[in-house]
């Protein structure tokens, strides 16, 4: 996954991604969690939460895992803030942010990005994630009275 991160080429700021191909703004969107210094093992731990969560709840669509996924990813690091200095040099942030749209053939592309490099660690624990689930996680809710 670092690799994938390593890999993924230069940081643009939200607002000039407009035009550009949908695999250069999934690279984008890997370059902008490399940069806000997000764990490799948090985003493989993000991939196998999804497939698990699919799993029990019975979307076998692999697509769908990988769009889901993504979205939980893309919201790590999607957001660009703008700096000011005012006359005395202070600085000011700036309380918009621009957010990139996360559109379907982005997420897909980044997606399969992300998954590419779990596929051995959802073979290998994803029975024991749903088994853990199984055991320890919380029954069906009641109806409120």
């Amino acid at each position: 996954m670092q690799s994938a991160l390593d890999e993924a080429g230069p940081v643009e700021i939200a607002t000039r991604l407009k035009g550009m191909s949908a695999s250069k703004r999934a690279k984008i969107g890997l370059a902008r969690l490399r940069v806000a210094s997000v764990e490799p093992e948090r985003l493989v731990a993000i991939v196998l939460a999804v497939n698990a969560i699919a799993e029990h709840k019975g979307h076998r669509a692999r697509e769908f895992r990988i769009v889901q996924a993504c979205k939980a990813v893309h919201r790590l690091a999607s957001g660009t803030g703008w700096v000011s200095y005012d006359a005395q040099g202070r600085e000011h942030r700036s309380r918009r942010r621009a957010y990139p749209r996360s559109s379907g053939r982005v997420l897909r592309l980044m997606g399969r990005l992300l998954e590419a490099p779990c596929e051995w660690v959802i073979e290998k624990h994803l029975k024991g994630v749903l088994a853990h689930k199984q055991r320890y996680g919380r029954g069906p809710r009641k109806a409120p009275n």
